[in-house]
């Protein structure tokens, strides 16, 4: 294909590619349209009903004495009420109409406002796509079609989105079906993701005026919610004084013994991978998927929107600034512009207009600076300038990395003789607590008589029997957080074994979590790695969790707080097991991106990037398909695991001697390892929780 082609290709696959998610924004506005007409419904029926009774009450006590009189007057009586009643039905109708009306007028008149503060405010290269005309006239005309939708028009569009907009709002649950097969449900919000990309452009001849070229970009993509939060499951708690807050953020009783459970059923996954007795004896009982109450719902595919690329860079604080208002494009909005007249006399507009709150996920690094973005306009007049609506989060990749480097910061030393994994550790002590000497031995008789007999007994008992050898295993482990009791032995050999082993388990809870889609299971990690990150020295993301679980618990509202944990995932396959993190997702996306900007040569243009991010949605399914067509094999996505069998061998009968009981051991590099989960007391932590309130 000829360049002029490939350009031309670009530019049709890159046509309205977030007509998505601003369809999905209109539905939300039509929602929050619907809550303000039945509100508005509601008050006014209860002002009338109050107006009747009264009138009632007056009209019956005349008619009392006027029914003495003549007995005829209380049939027109009867037919004046009745007219009276028409009449009032018919004025709810007429002023209902009216409200419609003034929320098309309004929505108009904020948009062509926000456009013109948007010029005169943020400034940039040509190429930024905040506030452009599209957008604005896609806003006016959803209005339009949004309040046709409300008032019964059954006119017909001529723009086709539009036509496929009015056959979505006819029924707010209505699902589709895309063209991967996924059915989805408009009314379940959306979050967006972001992050920097960073591009080298180096020069084939340099030159003093034609030197390498270091870009720095800002990527976005949307997707979709899979969960519904049902309404009688959403409450919201209001803010308890600040000395009570600790105990609602850190872990609690219920989560030690939860968090127990769950480490129970994947160390019976390492022991049946790695010891035959556990193989033979329970491998068809073992529990591969923990499920939760959304399970079906995050097994689904995710639907997934690229919104291309914005030619700022996140370090800039103007750059930001303008990223957070091209988001802000995407938050559900209301106007509500109103006269007010000042004592002067003077009439000026007051914009009341209602956002619906849209989560702006990211690494800690992008949260943070959101967030000082979204200061920096506080003191601005409307909330389209403020920047309500959007609300930073953090994601669970770049935190995953960060408290695997936490473990090793402890527990692993360059200069150590070897490099001691978290599985081995965690299977040696479960065979020293279990009495085993060898991998291919059977536990202790003391421990387990006649174990030998086990696999002949039905799987009911057998299921017993292994949860309890592994709850046996999780007690040896210091994962309590309440009620803890710090073990001092001289053996810090042992401790060394039993500390890294906790924290291990706690990093293969979260990341089995993430894996299944289950938000309550990451939130609860989250609760035990705010002391981990305090005491680690690790502030920016202590704070980073002590924002999320605040946000979850008493920020967000409830619709808001149950997308924040049930949103964080995206499933590329459509089966159980295979999510992953939103942030690792925007690495993914990033990865291909920077593939097809290499495919352009020497035409690195910020038009042509942007083109190609822009079309990156419509290329990678004709890739795909292309690739079936020709019967070329793709990436599995995952690394192939060789076996280790021999090397896990080794390893344990090495670590044998040193996770048995002993006196007065130490090792070279770790004379006193640290838990840091139980490094700070809980007042220290109460304090530090305090002072970040404040």
């Amino acid at each position: 294909m000829s360049h002029e082609s490939v350009v031309a290709l670009h530019k049709i696959c890159g046509q309205n590619f977030d007509a998505d998610v601003l369809i999905w924004r209109d539905l939300l506005v039509e929602d929050m349209l619907q809550k303000q007409q039945q509100s508005s419904c509601q008050s006014h029926n209860t002002c009338t009903y109050s107006n009747e009774s009264d009138t009632e009450s007056n009209e019956s006590s005349d008619s009392d004495e006027d029914s003495d009189e003549n007995g005829t007057d209380t049939e027109c009586d009867i037919e004046d009420d009745c007219r009276s009643e028409e009449c009032e039905s018919i004025s709810s109708c007429s002023e209902e109409e009216d409200i419609m009306e003034k929320l098309k007028d309004n929505h108009s008149k904020s948009i062509d406002i926000e456009c013109e503060d948007d010029d005169d405010e943020i400034t940039g290269s040509q190429n930024d796509v905040s506030c452009n005309e599209r957008t604005c006239m896609h806003d006016k005309d959803s209005s339009d079609s949004l309040t046709e939708s409300c008032s019964g028009s059954s006119e017909a569009t001529i723009d086709i989105t539009h036509e496929q907009q009015d056959q979505l709002l006819d029924d707010s649950e209505v699902t589709t079906e895309d063209s991967d097969g996924a059915k989805r449900s408009h009314n379940l919000g959306y979050r967006i993701c972001g992050d920097n990309i960073d591009k080298t452009v180096c020069s084939r001849y340099m030159r003093l005026d034609r030197k390498n070229n270091s870009l720095h970009y800002f990527h976005l993509f949307a997707v979709q919610s899979r969960v519904c939060i049902p309404r009688d499951e959403m409450h919201f708690t209001s803010m308890p004084d600040k000395t009570e807050i600790a105990a609602t953020l850190l872990p609690s009783l219920n989560d030690d013994q939860i968090l127990k459970e769950n480490v129970a059923i994947l160390v019976s996954r390492k022991l049946t991978n790695n010891l035959k007795f556990f193989r033979l004896t329970f491998q068809e009982l073992i529990q591969w998927h923990i499920k939760h109450p959304y399970y079906k719902e995050m097994s689904s595919k995710s639907l997934v929107v690229p919104l291309g690329i914005l030619l700022k860079n996140e370090n800039k604080a103007s750059d930001m600034i303008g990223i957070v208002n091209h988001i802000h494009h995407y938050v559900p909005a209301v106007p509500d512009i109103q006269e007010q007249v000042l004592s002067t006399g003077e009439t000026v507009d007051v914009d009341q207009t209602s956002l619906h709150t849209i989560l702006f996920g990211g690494d800690q690094l992008t949260c943070a600076r959101a967030r000082s973005a979204i200061d920096n306009k506080l003191n601005s007049q409307t909330p389209h300038k403020r920047f309500m609506g959007i609300e930073p989060v953090i994601e669970d990749w770049h935190t995953k990395v960060n408290f695997l480097r936490v473990i090793w910061k402890y527990y692993y030393n360059p200069k150590s003789s070897a490099e001691h994994v978290i599985e081995s550790h965690i299977v040696a002590l479960a065979m020293n607590i279990l009495g085993m000497t060898n991998a291919d031995q059977a536990p202790d008789s003391s421990i387990l008589p006649d174990a030998h007999l086990l696999w002949m007994q039905p799987d009911d008992f057998r299921t017993n029997v292994l949860k309890m050898l592994t709850l046996r295993i999780v007690d040896e482990l210091s994962l309590n957080f309440n009620n803890f009791v710090y073990k001092d032995t001289d053996d810090k050999v042992r401790q060394y074994s039993i500390q890294l082993s906790s924290l291990g388990c706690l990093y293969l809870e979260y990341s089995d979590a993430i894996r299944e889609g289950d938000g309550n299971r990451v939130l609860r990690c989250w609760r035990y790695m705010l002391p981990i990150f305090a005491s680690s020295g690790c502030k920016n993301y202590a704070i980073e969790a002590f924002n999320l679980l605040l946000q979850h618990d008493y920020i967000l509202p409830p619709q808001e707080a149950g997308q924040l944990i049930w949103g964080r995932f995206i499933n590329v396959k459509g089966q159980p097991g295979h999510n992953i993190p939103n942030d690792l997702h925007m690495e993914h996306l990033n990865r291909i991106l920077k593939q097809s900007i290499s495919g352009l040569g020497a035409n690195k243009s910020a038009s042509a990037m942007q083109r190609v991010a822009q079309a990156l949605g419509a290329i990678s399914p004709f890739l795909r398909n292309f690739d079936e067509e020709c019967k070329i094999s793709q990436l599995k996505g995952v690394h192939n695991r060789q076996k280790a069998e021999q090397d896990m061998k080794i390893l344990l009968t090495e670590l044998a001697p040193i996770v048995s009981l002993g006196h007065s051991r130490r090792h070279k590099t770790f004379t006193n390892p640290r838990d840091p989960l139980h490094m700070l007391s809980y007042s220290e932590l109460n304090a530090w929780i305090e002072k970040h309130i404040t």
